[in-house]
């Protein structure tokens, strides 16, 4: 039997060796430019950006890239202010946390988080204001996490996914999911646009939208705009379908408001969708839903219209 003692310092000698964590540490008295330099300038072995308080907890003109997969970008609560462009630039990306942060976007043209061909990053306990999107993800992602973050006060969209691939059902179900969880969307245009093919969960969010809470809309092209999502819980503005191809949809225990001025708290066009394949089980609505979605249902049970029963 090998001695424990012997095992012991061998373990203490690899963790000597490999050395401890180490991160970028940012902090409000630099300017951008150094800001990037020292991200852009970073040890490989940095897997955490750090954004210190101990010079303020304002950081002005802020607009950062990201050079490298599988960092963690902390804020510490910080505001971040930005100088005239997005916020955070993420675009060939994977494995990213951005956390914790107050973001100013300060420029209706700009976003909060933006880039595109984005995978498997997490976005988190932020709050995010002031601009164009809040969060803008485009042409390609997947397995993203969206959660707990407050989005208001943008001249667009609170969350854009876009996927717009034409992509074959094994293709499309190849791809990790997406999870859009707990977040509070306010004083938007769109709460949340899913452009294209969408796969995943959108549970326990608030979302407002002065044209719609929630938009999911393909093209009229064969394998685009692809649905299978679980979509529970939610306080939603209302929800507009547009060119979907659906292959699976729950819609459980929400509660969807009118959509905009139509009339209908869930409006569709150009509609298709598998057999079987849309369940609306257990939702309050404040107005009514549209024949073309009432009649895709293959389950619709226990939905109420204004607090009464909606067979």
């Amino acid at each position: 039997m090998v001695n424990k003692m012997v095992i012991f310092v061998m373990l203490v000698s690899l963790s000597l060796l490999v050395g401890p964590a180490s991160a970028v540490d940012l902090d409000a008295s630099m300017t951008n430019q150094q800001r990037q330099d020292a991200i852009n300038n970073a040890d490989p072995t940095d897997y955490t950006v750090n954004f210190l308080t101990s010079q303020g907890t304002t950081y002005s003109n802020v607009s950062l890239t990201a050079p490298k997969d599988n960092v963690e970008w902390i804020g510490n609560g910080v505001t971040l202010v930005g100088g005239g462009r997005s916020i955070f630039t993420i675009t060939n990306r994977t494995g990213l946390t951005i956390k914790d942060f107050i973001i100013n976007i300060n420029n209706d043209t700009a976003d909060g988080i933006t880039g595109n061909n984005v995978y498997n990053c997490t976005i988190e306990n932020n709050v995010i204001t002031n601009g164009d999107d809040g969060i803008n993800i485009y042409q390609r992602y997947a397995g993203l996490t969206i959660r707990n973050n407050t989005i208001n006060n943008v001249d667009r969209d609170g969350i854009s996914l876009v996927n717009h691939d034409n992509l074959t059902v094994t293709s499309f179900n190849a791809l990790d999911p997406t999870i859009i969880e707990d977040n509070v969307i306010e004083n938007v245009v769109y709460g949340i646009f899913l452009g294209g093919n969408f796969k995943g969960d959108i549970t326990g969010n608030t979302i407002g939208g002065s044209t719609a809470g929630l938009t999911i809309t393909g093209k009229p092209t064969s394998g685009n705009g692809k649905l299978d999502a679980y979509i529970a819980d939610n306080n939603i503005a209302g929800i507009a379908m547009e060119c979907p191809e659906v292959l699976s949809l729950l819609l459980y225990n929400n509660a969807i408001s009118q959509l905009g001025a139509t009339g209908y708290s869930i409006l569709t066009a150009n509609f298709g969708y598998a057999a079987n394949a849309i369940w609306v089980v257990y939702n309050q609505f404040s107005a009514p839903v549209d024949a073309t979605f009432r009649s895709s249902a293959y389950v619709w049970i226990l939905n109420f219209l204004n607090g009464a029963y909606y067979p």
